[in-house]
């Protein structure tokens, strides 16, 4: 009877202690801005050519940087209308920010990062990376790169 009180006692305590720990999660409001950098270069052979930021605050947005051979797009939605916070990133060929066919323009990449209603995001990657990570996207039949990231400020 003694060793079933004793391993109810642990149990209990066990419990008291899984309930206090929190998980060791800390809350994160929303972020004041978000800010995307895309780096481009002409050739993987030289070093960054042009670096460019967009800002985003909570309110829906959607912003591009053209560069010589790609442009990233990125668009932010608050959430207003269907409660689902978002930045989607993409890179295209330089045609559609020129004003040329818009069917006929090339994506090349695509990303989409759902966002927690009421807090986050998180920047979880280091070098400066943010919570996208370091991205490259690159142009069919061309040396050009484009490196791009996003992190809450």
């Amino acid at each position: 009877m003694q060793k079933i009180a004793d391993l109810l006692g642990i149990l209990m305590v066990g419990l008291l202690l899984a309930a206090c720990g929190g998980g060791g999660e800390t809350a994160v409001s929303i972020a004041d801005s978000i800010v995307c950098t895309a780096a481009y270069r002409s050739s993987v052979e030289v070093g960054i050519e042009r670096e460019e930021t967009l800002t985003f605050t909570d309110a829906d947005d959607e912003q591009a940087l053209a560069f010589t051979e790609m442009t990233f797009h990125a668009a932010y939605d608050a959430g207003g209308a269907d409660n689902e916070r978002n930045l989607r990133v993409w890179v295209t060929d330089t045609s559609a920010a020129l004003g040329t066919n818009a069917a006929e323009t090339a994506v090349y990449h695509s990303t989409l990062f759902q966002l927690e209603a009421d807090r986050g995001p998180v920047n979880q990657f280091v070098g400066g990376h943010g919570f996208t990570g370091l991205n490259y996207s690159y142009a069919p039949g061309s040396t050009a790169e484009l490196q791009y990231w996003c992190a809450a400020q």
